[in-house]
């Protein structure tokens, strides 16, 4: 008996169910191949497998699916895993192409980049990549056939090392990449990956790393690159990594989500077109003490962001320093806030004074505010909070102010 016969047997008799009359008529057994196939596409294949068990009719469904899901971890021990992958490949009809395909697995170089050079076929459209190991030293060197997909327009990868990309990357279709704990050996080898998907919509980036000793990127690729009009159809954006790039990349995204630890050269300002919502998060102690200046380029943020309407600042810090981070009235007021923002939301207010000076500055200009929320930090005693939510009713203008 095969891998999935059996486990689908084993499925089917580990659970008594009370008798009932049997319905005179197979309603779902009925329809169409193409309805069945969209609903076995939703199953991991693990599972989609063991309805081959409930007629004749449903037992070759499942091997023309066009959507492969495998996770180890649902698997007794990667050996099983490893033979019900093999099984399944071997089972569908060569010429059968795969759409969609999600790979969760443990580090195996020879079997992960051995089974997808055999699922990596002309019209793949979707491919879901992670690894789970506890190697420090587990490095993957993927197939140049990733790089190449003219068909991909999902692309996920997730706890891998991508070795030095020595093949030319193009990707015409894709729309979705995420990248997360990813590190790479090469610095540009990261920019490899956006600015070569030229319809991108929705990036995202997280806790991307740098192997220490590689070789940094130079000032002038960075000039040279930003000068470049990329990535200008990005709807979504989202960055949290330990090595910053530049934000050049999200200039024309339309939701941002940027997650900040200290300054950068990289953190230059460039015009967000497009940008309607945006949620800063700012991490790690003491960053007043080392980012004075962390008020004054949120203001340089907010006048290069012409259509906001949606603010959000999030301050993760459980020490924010012993010194004060810096504020002046800008001799402008940003565009943003005299005609488009609409809500305002402050997380982690610990009621310092550049921190007030920032809220009474968005309360006084924001012409058509609608709703202004201010959560304050946990670790702030209550009499200091009691003071701060004094002053900030004293400021409250015509909309809606909520005050925690």
């Amino acid at each position: 008996m095969d891998v999935y016969s059996s486990f689908a047997t084993a499925m089917s008799s580990s659970t008594s169910q009370p008798q009932r009359s049997i319905p005179p008529e197979d309603r779902i057994s009925i329809l169409p191949d193409s309805i069945l196939y969209h609903i076995l596409s939703f199953l991991p294949t693990k599972f989609s497998a063991t309805t081959s068990i409930l007629s004749k009719r449903w037992k070759p469904l499942w091997l023309s699916l066009l959507h492969l899901d495998f996770d180890f971890q649902s698997f007794i021990d990667f050996n099983t895993f490893r033979h019900a992958v093999y099984f399944v490949m071997l089972s569908r009809e060569y010429t059968l192409p795969i759409k969609s395909l999600r790979l969760k697995s443990c580090s195996e170089h020879v079997f992960i980049n051995g089974f997808l050079d055999a699922a990596m076929q002309p019209g793949i459209e979707y491919l879901d990549l992670e690894t789970t190991t506890g190697k420090k030293d587990f490095e993957l060197t993927l197939t140049p056939n990733i790089f190449s997909c003219k068909t991909l327009t999902v692309l996920k990868l997730k706890n891998l090392t991508v070795n030095k990309i020595l093949t030319r990357v193009h990707f015409p279709l894709l729309k979705i990449l995420h990248l997360d704990k990813v590190c790479f050996l090469c610095y540009e080898d990261i920019f490899k990956f956006p600015l070569s998907s030229p319809i991108l919509e929705d990036f995202s980036v997280n806790d991307l790393q740098l192997r220490p000793g590689s070789k940094f990127i130079s000032e002038k690729f960075i000039s040279e690159t930003s000068n470049v009009k990329c990535l200008t159809n990005l709807v979504k954006a989202s960055y949290s990594a330990r090595q910053d790039i530049p934000l050049f990349l999200f200039t024309w995204a339309h939701i941002l989500k940027i997650k900040l630890r200290c300054p950068h050269p990289f953190y230059k300002v460039h015009t967000l077109h497009n940008l309607t919502q945006l949620e800063l998060t700012f991490f790690g102690d003491n960053m007043d003490d080392i980012w004075s200046g962390k008020w004054k380029w949120v203001l340089e943020v907010l006048e290069h962001s012409p259509k906001l309407q949606h603010l959000t600042i999030h301050q993760e810090i459980e020490n924010i320093g012993i010194s004060e981070a810096y504020w002046e009235d800008p001799q402008i007021v940003p565009q943003c806030l005299s005609s488009q923002l609409k809500t305002f939301l402050f997380r982690g207010c610990r009621g310092k004074n550049s921190e007030l000076q920032f809220i009474e500055y968005i309360m006084q200009n924001s012409k058509v505010l609608r709703t202004m929320t201010i959560h304050s930090a946990s670790s702030i005693d209550l009499n200091a909070k009691h003071q701060m939510l004094k002053k900030l009713a004293v400021w409250h203008r015509n909309y809606k102010l909520i005050l925690d």
